[in-house]
């Protein structure tokens, strides 16, 4: 459908008439909408490279999503919701944050691969604010989820004591109101992501923990690529880490602190100690149904 949908614009693929949800005027290459074509494209790229499929539908897909007006940042350094510049929309501190989809729950924009559209989400974050209609139930889960992937724990936290202060019922019902489930069922996803993160290629342990959480601990956290995380923390580090291997994929470990070294014990097996690798990760091959305990050495 979307492959013939789209049109063309001065060498880019646009979607048509798109809306920005419940916000501002419909026009072709909305961010919103041309994120989630994104989304899409390349998580059908994804299957096809899993299922090993290579036909000329896939090859399609290839060239469309090259083509996709990717994310534009404007003239303040913000990603640009519109086409147009609107900054009376863009800093309305409007409840919606639909064109920042490439943050959470998507992927196209993530600290790792991409800083400078990161660093615009930021700003567009930011001018949001979190008073006024930013203060819905679900407002505050989804931005706790992307200030955690923006590597900002403590506006994590901000968002995660906006929700219990201004959005929480005394029954812990979540109001918008009076009564909004995404609240409660969202905030457990901004949790999660403030504790556990794998969607830049990568598992990344802690990697956006509210400061006043000084210590704690969870268990059964599932991260892509087929691994189970149980962790237990004090000042940020990880003290009693096991990653569970479900598959046997190749694991790619980011741990908080930049440790040097770590030492890496198969249940009921061998140890090793690996090095940090120039970006700071720790990579090892792995085995389906072995648990990991990890050590920090340095």
């Amino acid at each position: 459908y979307w492959l013939g949908h789209l049109v063309e614009k001065d060498g880019k693929l646009l979607v048509p008439k798109g809306w920005s949800p419940e916000h501002g005027p419909r026009e072709d290459g909305v961010a919103h909408d041309q994120q989630l074509i994104w989304d899409l494209f390349t998580n059908t790229l994804n299957a096809s490279t899993v299922l090993g499929i290579k036909d000329d539908f896939v090859a399609k897909v290839a060239a469309a999503r090259e083509k996709l007006l990717g994310p534009q940042i404007g003239s303040w350094g913000q990603v640009m919701e519109w086409t147009t510049e609107r900054p009376n929309l863009e800093k309305s501190h409007h409840r919606h944050t639909s064109h920042l989809f490439a943050v959470f729950p998507g992927n196209q924009i993530n600290l790792k691969q991409t800083p400078e559209w990161a660093k615009a989400a930021a700003i567009s974050l930011e001018a949001r604010g979190a008073d006024g209609d930013s203060r819905r139930s679900w407002t505050w889960p989804w931005r706790t989820a992307m200030w955690a992937r923006l590597d900002r724990p403590d506006k994590a936290g901000e968002m995660i004591r906006g929700l219990l202060t201004h959005n929480t019922l005394p029954n812990l019902f979540a109001t918008h109101p009076p009564f909004q489930l995404d609240g409660n069922l969202g905030i457990t996803a901004g949790i999660c992501e403030t504790l556990l993160q794998s969607h830049a290629g990568e598992v990344s342990i802690l990697p956006a923990v509210p400061p006043s959480w000084k210590s704690g601990s969870y268990r059964g956290l599932k991260a892509r690529g087929g691994f189970e995380v149980d962790v237990a923390w004090t000042e940020g580090k990880p003290g009693d880490l096991k990653v569970t291997s479900k598959l046997g994929e190749p694991l790619v470990l980011r741990l908080p602190g930049k440790p040097a070294t770590i030492t890496v014990k198969e249940t009921g097996g061998r140890s090793a100690t690996i090095k940090a690798a120039q970006d700071g990760t720790f990579r090892f091959p792995t085995k389906a149904g072995v648990t990991y305990a990890i050590t920090t050495a340095g």
